[in-house]
C-alpha cells in the first residue's frame, strides 16, 4: 500500500507453514537453503531484505 509492503496475517501463516514444509522436505541446514525457498508465489527479495536486515519473502 502506497509503495510499502503489507503483511496479511492469513497469507503469512500459510507461507510459514509452506516454508517449514520446504525446509523439512529438503533437509535444509544453511541460510542459503532457506533463501532458495520459492513456493506459493513467494520468493526471496534481496532488496527488501537489505532494508529490514532480515530475510524478506514477497509474492
Amino acid at each position: 500500500k502506497n509503495g510499502k509492503l503489507k503483511i496479511i496475517s492469513f497469507y503469512a501463516k500459510k507461507a510459514r507453514g509452506a516454508m517449514a514444509r520446504y525446509l523439512i522436505e529438503n533437509k535444509a541446514n544453511s541460510v542459503n537453503d532457506l533463501l532458495e525457498f520459492s513456493n506459493d508465489g513467494y520468493s526471496y527479495s534481496e532488496s527488501e531484505s537489505q532494508k529490514s536486515n532480515s530475510p524478506v519473502f514477497i509474492r
